[in-house]
């Protein structure tokens, strides 16, 4: 069915209303309420602004590519082609400081730059596989570079889901990672040998850790049995937790690995920051790339769920 569009009407998704709408005439036609079906379908923020947004286009050709742009994400949605933006964060604050010449960002920022690049690439593999179906579709994904695949290889390699660095980020790190394990081991083996020697002192034969340094926790009214640094006392007053003698050049020697792993980990992440930035533009283009693709998904659902029908639309009066 052809739809007569004069030039003072302009759709809304499939609807027809006023060049002049106004807050009234959007209440009135419960345009909210509108917003709202459609938003349900949008995964990311970025969508969910999209949606809250929408508002009559004042252009013909803006009309025709959106509505080409919904009907062939319906279609692909039907063949199974769908996509996932879904655990995606708001990208704006990251992209602001990868700008920033110099700037180092912190892993789990790194991490979802890094799941933005690989969501959107793999929209642009299923959209691409179909792309003779879905030009306008894939006009938005087609430029997208493929230098994203191996930037989010290379964090996958080097920062785990948690945030935290693999051993395996560099060869520096694996090393000094072992050294501090087995630091570690050394340090608990001799306290534990110290507190069944000094049972009668010791509270509990617990090692535990007070200001970054291994101690273990002594009787109040036995400190003088072991020689040591207190590192504080537990509430009721009753415990001193000692760091002793035998054991503060080895806990020395911790603190300096611990510092140098941090030294590393900052190399790493700022490497890889340095990585990100060279490809700011792409990952902009990305983040640009899933804005467009969960709004025009937000409206298939819609479609979907309500049963809707693409309306053909004509500038021309048709009699």
């Amino acid at each position: 069915m052809k739809v007569a569009l004069p030039p003072v009407y302009l759709p809304l998704v499939t609807f027809v209303t006023f060049v002049f709408m106004n807050d009234q005439a959007f209440h009135i036609l419960e345009f909210d309420q509108l917003r709202a079906l459609v938003r349900r379908g949008a995964q990311t923020s970025m969508g969910r602004a999209r949606v809250d947004a929408l508002a009559p286009l004042d252009s013909m050709e803006e009309l025709q590519k959106a509505l080409a742009a919904s009907a062939e994400c319906v279609q692909l949605r039907k063949r199974g082609a769908t996509w996932s933006f879904s655990e995606l964060r708001e990208p704006a604050g990251a992209l602001a400081r990868l700008r920033v010449e110099g700037a180092s960002l912190e892993s789990i920022t790194i991490l979802e730059l890094a799941r933005l690049c690989e969501q959107a690439m793999s929209a642009r593999a299923a959209i691409m596989a179909e792309r003779e179906e879905s030009p306008v579709l894939a006009d938005i994904v087609a430029s997208l570079p493929r230098e994203l695949n191996s930037i989010t290889a290379r964090v996958a390699n080097k920062i785990l889901p948690s945030g935290d660095l693999d051993d395996r980020a560099s060869p520096e790190l694996a090393r000094i990672r072992h050294e501090i394990t087995k630091l570690r081991s050394s340090i608990t083996r001799s306290l534990e040998n110290l507190m069944r020697r000094a049972e009668e002192a010791v509270q509990d034969e617990l090692v535990t850790i007070r200001n970054d340094r291994f101690v273990i926790p002594v009787k109040a009214d036995h400190r003088g049995h072991i020689k040591g640094v207190a590192h504080g006392f537990s509430s009721s007053g009753a415990t001193a937790f000692v760091e002793p003698l035998e054991t503060i050049d080895a806990n020395n020697e911790l603190q300096s690995l611990r510092e140098t792993e941090e030294r590393e980990i900052y190399r790493i992440l700022f490497a890889l920051t340095e990585e990100l930035r060279l490809q700011l533009a792409g990952i902009e283009m990305a983040a640009e790339a899933i804005d467009e693709l969960d709004f025009i998904n937000a409206k298939a659902v819609f479609h979907q769920n309500f049963n809707c029908v693409t309306p053909e639309v004509s500038a021309v009066a048709q009699t």
